[in-house]
């Protein structure tokens, strides 16, 4: 079992890399980037520790946070994995 301080210290690398991510993506200013994963969908379900979102590669949850960036949406599928939606 992971202890909540390696946790946190896993979520916040994530925060970082992807808050990268969107800078170098979409030429936004570090404030910006940072309202973008603070509010989204995303953050919130790697924030959850159950939902264990924080053992993916940060590229990988950067693909849902642009995506939802995008189109607005996240979905949670029948299978019980959340997926993006695409328009």
């Amino acid at each position: 079992m992971m202890t909540a301080i390696l946790q946190d210290y896993l979520i916040s690398h994530i925060v970082d890399k992807i808050t990268d991510f969107l800078i170098a993506d979409f030429q936004l200013d570090i404030p910006s980037a940072l309202n973008i994963v603070y509010t989204s969908d995303t953050f919130r379900i790697l924030s959850d520790k159950e939902a264990d979102l924080y053992c993916q590669s940060p590229s990988y949850i950067y693909e849902w946070l642009k995506r939802e960036f995008l189109t607005g949406k996240l979905d949670d599928t029948a299978d019980g994995h959340l997926q993006v939606l695409s328009n």
